[in-house]
């Protein structure tokens, strides 16, 4: 992991924080289906397990950090993750309220002063082609 604050240590942390995200609805996913009494079918289970094994490997990295630190990106996380959760959850399939979100936040000062550039072209090719 990287120390301060610019593009490549955010990023970086990033995956590491997204990774988390991902193994997390991996699990859920797994067990709603599971209460619900549906399984994967065969070669979605085999991939489900890669995913799994790709994202556990991934994280040996943070798992070799200061206690602190994966302290800090579990809660980063599920923070993340719950935000995701609440997102989707308000604007549904809604995609202008969604672009209204990200207006709002959008609106507050930067914390980090990193380069948002592409964010621009992102969003912007999102949005446009609704």
């Amino acid at each position: 992991m990287l120390v301060g604050t610019t593009n490549l240590n955010t990023t970086l942390n990033l995956i590491y924080v997204l990774t988390d995200v991902g193994e997390t609805l991996l699990y859920d996913l797994r067990s709603e289906m599971g209460k619900q009494g549906y399984e994967l079918r065969h070669d979605a289970k085999r991939n489900f397990n890669t995913a799994i094994a790709a994202i556990r490997k991934l994280k040996q990295d943070v798992d070799k950090s200061q206690l602190s630190t994966q302290e800090n990106f579990g809660n980063d996380s599920d923070c993340l993750l719950a935000f995701i959760r609440l997102l989707v959850d308000r604007c549904g399939d809604d995609d202008k309220k969604m672009f209204a979100f990200y207006n709002y936040i959008k609106r507050h000062p930067s914390q980090l002063g990193l380069d948002l550039s592409d964010e621009k072209k992102y969003v912007r090719s999102y949005f446009q082609k609704k």
